[in-house]
């Protein structure tokens, strides 16, 4: 007990001052989280105040102390910000969380075509992740060892905190595992004492056949209870099952999490239906860990500041956005978790809306910052990619994972719709086209094609990194 208090004397330290983490305190935690939920069933009161600060005004006072560390270290060591900040004349000791924007924002552009520019010199660098590319050329970011360990350490804190893992739960993943967030998985999740099952994208059918067969291992349920992947490899879970004829009945899922993409309403509440199980959706990005998100019961997505510094600003200005404004999530990974790829306020492309001021929080996470839902990634069109997805999965004879093009033609009314459907049918288009109205969406038509290769640009989706295997799964009949 003794050395326990010691370990969470130290960590809390490291919160507080923003400072490295002792590997072995954090490991040793986990392990003592483990076996106290073994125990007892429940971490006690005020456990989950190891991961965050709910005092808005300790809060304030941690991200200023961890965000001056943070830009001081990238000016002393990390190539692009000397030069930036030799360049502009910016005071590194000057910038705060209310100076912030004296820095210039660090374009994706610039990470994804020197990399190394972005390494500490005071670094270790270990493993080198890229990012899945389904946007357009994947970007590489570097990893210590100590980042690896530690975000691996805090992820199974949250897992069992936060998500509820305990020991006789099974995960699978169902991720491509070229993912920087595979491999922490497969370190973070058996820290809880669950099962760890990396299924990876396979296809579907062999997907669904493990997800159904019993595990038989002692202490563990039955089935896989809970399921990590992506919205499109859901959506191409929930297509083949309903092909096949599963039910939840022939599934032990408790959880379904899923990140990486926009998880739609439709697409959650059918996923739901088809498992029988909740359907958590987060936020996350290979550049930007550990920072994270997770979307509540109200459908905002809460980043916690404690990770690192998060700003939404104007895709165009790169001025904070206004209340109620669509802007880019602007993040700068903390020091203390992040010392290999730096990054000082990197724009992730990834829009949300800045929520109103009249809008007051009120759901289980109130005391962490929100904004809306991700909306989807800067184009050239007003149309969200939420609000194309919501559009189309709403249709449910549409085929699963959704593939779609928008083709902009000069008309004022918006972009051309060409969306892939098993089969052009008019009555199909129709309803689709009323719902365009209904939504007073900015399209100017739609239209149906029978083949991916017609569309008029590549529709890449997540569920495309598929890993093949020996295995081939029969239909079930």
């Amino acid at each position: 007990m003794l050395s326990t208090g010691i370990r969470q004397l130290g960590f809390a330290w490291s919160m507080l001052s923003g400072r490295r983490f002792r590997v072995g305190d954090v490991l040793a935690l986990a392990d003592d989280m483990r076996a106290t939920l073994q125990e007892f069933g429940s971490a006690g009161d005020g456990a989950g105040d190891m991961l965050t600060a709910p005092d808005p005004e300790i809060q304030a006072n941690l991200t200023e102390r961890r965000l001056r560390r943070t830009v001081r270290n990238a000016a002393r060591h990390t190539p692009y910000y000397r030069h930036l900040f030799e360049r502009t004349g910016v005071d590194p000791a000057s910038v705060s969380p209310a100076t912030i924007a004296s820095i210039p924002p660090t374009p994706k552009g610039a990470l994804r075509s020197m990399p190394s520019a972005f390494v500490s010199d005071a670094a270790r660098p270990a493993v080198a992740a890229q990012t899945t590319g389904t946007t357009g050329v994947p970007t590489t970011v570097w990893f210590s060892q100590y980042e690896l360990e530690i975000t691996a350490a805090t992820s199974a804190l949250a897992l069992m905190l936060v998500t509820g893992l305990r020991t006789e739960h099974v995960w699978a993943n169902c991720i491509t595992t070229r993912s920087i967030a595979q491999y922490l998985a497969e370190r973070s999740v058996p820290m809880t004492g669950a099962g760890y099952v990396p299924i990876g994208p396979v296809d579907p059918r062999i997907a669904l056949d493990r997800l159904a067969t019993p595990v038989h291992l002692p202490g563990k349920r039955p089935q896989i209870t809970h399921l990590n992947t992506t919205p499109s490899y859901l959506a191409a879970l929930v297509q083949e099952a309903e092909r096949d004829g599963w039910t939840a009945a022939d599934f032990g899922l408790q959880e379904i999490h899923v990140g990486g993409e926009i998880l739609t309403d439709a697409l959650r509440d059918r996923a739901r239906e088809l498992f029988d199980a909740p359907v958590t959706d987060g936020y996350s990005m290979t550049e930007i860990i550990p920072v994270a998100g997770q979307v509540c019961a109200h459908d905002h997505l809460h980043v916690a500041a404690d990770l690192g510094h998060v700003e939404v600003l104007d895709p165009v200005t790169f001025e904070p956005a206004a209340p109620g404004a669509v802007g880019s999530l602007t993040v700068t990974p903390f020091l203390s978790y992040r010392d290999t790829t730096t990054l000082l306020r990197y724009v992730t492309g990834d829009l949300v809306r800045v929520l109103p001021e009249a809008e007051k929080l009120d759901c289980e996470m109130a005391a962490v910052p929100a904004t809306s839902r991700v909306l989807g990634r800067v184009t050239g069109s007003d149309l969200t990619t939420r609000d194309v997805l919501e559009l189309l999965q709403a249709e449910r004879a549409l085929p699963l994972p959704t593939r779609y093009a928008l083709e902009e033609t000069g008309d004022a009314a918006g972009p051309v719709l060409h969306v892939v459907a098993e089969r052009a049918d008019r009555t199909l288009l129709a309803r689709i086209e009323g719902r365009v109205a209904d939504l007073a969406l900015p399209l100017s038509g739609v239209n149906l094609v029978e083949d991916p290769a017609d569309l008029s640009a590549p529709c890449r989706v997540r569920a495309d990194l598929r890993e093949h295997t020996f295995h081939t799964a029969g239909r079930r009949m």
